[in-house]
């Protein structure tokens, strides 16, 4: 070995000494590179120069912290993996209370179970969230053992903001308070509109930004898990949603000045029986039901105050003494269309957001037709009193996460971010046509006899809610809220199902409280 060879041995060797600290050891590496370039070292040399001192930053995981969510990444940034979770804690009290507010009879069937007052884990969840390969994004989410179930599972192809791709289970794009998570609704529930959404269906979608301010969502998605039936689920259902934020392509970070439209048109199979029966002893006649749609009063309250139901094909007998069949296995159909309308308007720490959706449903079985136009709406309007700006929370045509100015600490006199709301909403059914099956509810007529059952065509039905709400942001991770909601029916309501009831019900009130949790 020649003198400058020696020399550069040593200089590398003292070099990569010096190096042993993490943040030197891509330097020296890259010195005893281009010694091996130009020639004086050899590659066998450099290698064992370089034995046991490979730069460190380019395999050990970064650990990253935001809002109180930790993210386990790459050094190179093309992989990640951040662990998720959610925990919604309830307590609801409503002003219908046991046998004596329904006029006696029986109350322990599961639409009056709806008005007890009871605590509730709304929500747990726990997932993962993160990216490999760097272009690719992925999130899983299951509901906690309980309520063990898949809630989201989706993949994306996040290369370019202007086109993205997305296959698994996610919400379809179609309602702007469906899209904004549970965690940062600003109101404990969701309203009447978002009771006639697709929500988290398996499909694939194309999303993107093609520019500032502007997004655009199209997907292909099945209704339900599993098919149902060949014939019944054997069409595609479609959604689209495309939104402008004005604000945003003025420049003005200020406000958001946000309109969208969406479509959807879906087809798929709902049981109208849950097994079959055989028997000697009962008649053969369609006693069988699947139900089409159907709303809960806001904030959870009273079950099934509208329900719509087509017939199953009738059970046949067929001869004396022989076993009764009835094709359980037979599925109803269902099609459903709507189209959606949604604003927002926020300015500092106010903001006015609505939504209206125009849609129809149409169930058949057989010669069995169930069918009637459902119209539901509503506006909330939002008020930050420590001075938040709704802006900062914006991204992608929703709300995000709100984070405080000053997160709750009472040492420092710091509250959090406290905003108070209002919102006032509604649905209306109409245009009813009902040949084999029946509506129940709050109906404007009813068949003679009965008080939340009608078997012809030509009824309506309808509710208004209004809600006042107060939301307490501590910090990003915890939030406490309280509701008061009043739901005035349209027409006066026997729950169903309730065997010797005499008294209506024309209104309910609701008094609701959250604890929750999320990272």
């Amino acid at each position: 070995m020649n003198f400058n060879k020696k020399l550069a041995v040593a200089v590398s060797g003292a070099v990569l000494l010096m190096a042993g600290q993490v943040a030197l050891a891509d330097s020296a590496t890259d010195i005893v590179d281009a010694l091996v370039s130009k020639g004086v070292l050899t590659e066998e040399e450099g290698k064992l120069i370089t034995k046991g001192h490979t730069s460190k930053t380019a395999v050990t995981p970064v650990v990253k912290e935001k809002d109180g969510s930790f993210t386990l990444e790459s050094a190179n940034g093309r992989n990640s993996i951040g662990l998720t979770g959610r925990m919604h804690f309830d307590y609801r009290d409503s002003d219908i209370d046991g046998s004596g507010d329904l006029g006696g009879g029986r109350t322990d069937d599961r639409d009056t179970a709806s008005l007890a007052d009871q605590f509730e884990i709304r929500r747990a969840r726990i997932g993962v969230k993160g990216k490999f390969a760097k272009d690719f994004k992925y999130e899983l989410v299951t509901n906690l053992p309980g309520t063990a179930s898949l809630d989201v599972g989706f993949l994306d192809y996040a290369k370019y903001d202007q086109v993205q791709l997305r296959v698994g289970k996610f919400k379809q794009p179609f309602g702007l308070e469906e899209l904004i998570s549970s965690n940062n609704i600003t109101m404990m529930e969701r309203s009447y509109l978002d009771q006639t959404v697709p929500g988290k269906k398996l499909g694939l979608q194309v999303m993107g930004t093609p520019t500032t301010g502007m997004t655009y969502a199209g997907s292909i998605f099945q209704h339900n898990d599993t098919e149902r039936d060949i014939s019944a689920d054997g069409k595609s259902s479609l959604a689209g949603r495309a939104t402008l934020n004005f604000a945003e392509i003025m420049g003005n970070k200020e406000m958001v000045m946000h309109v969208g439209l969406a479509g959807m048109d879906s087809t798929y199979a709902v049981g109208t029986a849950s097994s079959s029966q055989s028997s000697t002893t009962i008649s053969a006649v369609q006693t069988q039901r699947g139900s089409i749609s159907s709303f809960r009063s806001a904030g959870r309250g009273l079950n099934n105050i509208f329900r719509g139901q087509v017939n199953g094909e009738p059970c046949a007998m067929p001869g004396p003494g022989t076993l009764l069949a009835c094709p359980s296995e037979y599925q109803a159909q269902v099609k459903q269309r709507a189209l959606g309308l949604e604003g927002i308007f926020a300015t500092g720490p106010f903001k006015l957001m609505g939504e209206y959706s125009n849609g129809d449903y149409k169930g058949t079985q057989g010669a069995n037709i169930v069918s009637y136009d459902t119209k539901t709406y509503y506006l909330e309007a939002g008020y930050f009193i420590t001075g938040e700006k709704y802006a900062d929370s914006y991204k992608g045509g929703v709300f995000s996460s709100f984070k405080p100015k000053n997160e709750f600490d009472l040492d420092k006199g710091n509250l959090g971010a406290i905003e108070l709301a209002f919102r006032a909403e509604g649905f209306d059914v109409d245009d009813s046509v009902v040949s084999g099956g029946r509506l129940q509810g709050n109906l404007s007529q009813y068949t003679v006899g009965k008080t939340n059952e009608y078997s012809a065509s030509g009824a309506t039905s309808g509710a208004k809610t209004y809600t006042a709400g107060i939301r307490w942001i501590l910090n990003p991770n915890m939030i406490i809220k309280a509701n008061y909601a009043q739901t005035n029916l349209d027409n006066n309501l026997a729950p169903l199902d309730v065997v010797g009831a005499t008294a209506v019900i024309d209104k309910e009130r609701l008094l609701s409280f959250r604890t929750q949790f999320m990272f």
